[in-house]
């Protein structure tokens, strides 16, 4: 029960960390602050390089610096002093300079190559499927079409064979006529 709450202002000698002004500590985490600042605007300054599908998807063919990839082993310690190999991974020779580069699991990359030839043999399929139907269809209209024709030219053969047929009897006709009038002459 009698807890004192009370607060103080700091005194003007003394900075926002509880340190005076004169002290070199204050100096210090100037210059640290400083430091900082300058860091983080260099930070803010560096290249940063655009996404590429060709470093983002599948197996990179470039990386953002434009340096043809490498495909390296990672390497851990499981036991002392043995070392084993680990994944494979793609990565560039420039790494080491500070910049975005390409680093991605082989195994990852493979995996979405494999994904997208699938998607691209389904759509081969569905264009070869398409073609089939279409040309089954076609030929079936054509089929269709000259059935119609040899129905059409039965039809028309019949026609002019009855037409024949009363030609040549009509002729018969006029023939016997003749020879009766030339008879009785």
């Amino acid at each position: 029960m009698g807890l004192d709450y009370s607060y103080s202002q700091p005194s003007e000698s003394e900075d926002l960390f509880g340190n005076s002004v004169d002290s070199g500590e204050s100096e210090t985490d100037d210059l640290i602050r400083r430091d900082q600042a300058e860091i983080s605007y260099n930070a803010r300054s560096l290249v940063h390089y655009p996404p590429q599908p060709e470093v983002e998807f599948g197996i990179p063919q470039v990386c953002y610096c434009g340096a043809q990839p490498q495909l390296a082993t990672s390497k851990s310690r499981n036991d002392p002093g043995m070392i084993t190999t680990g994944r494979r991974y793609y990565t560039c020779a420039n790494v080491d300079d500070g910049e975005c580069h390409v680093h991605k699991w082989w195994d990852v990359a493979l995996m979405e190559e494999m994904r997208a030839r699938d998607v691209h043999v389904l759509q081969l399929a569905e264009k070869v499927d398409n073609l089939c139907l279409s040309s089954d269809y076609e030929t079936e209209e054509k089929l269709l079409r000259l059935e119609k024709l040899v129905c059409d030219l039965a039809k028309d053969k019949s026609n002019c064979r009855n037409g024949l047929e009363y030609f040549v009897g009509a002729m018969v006709l006029l023939i016997v006529i003749l020879g009766i009038v030339v008879m009785f002459k």
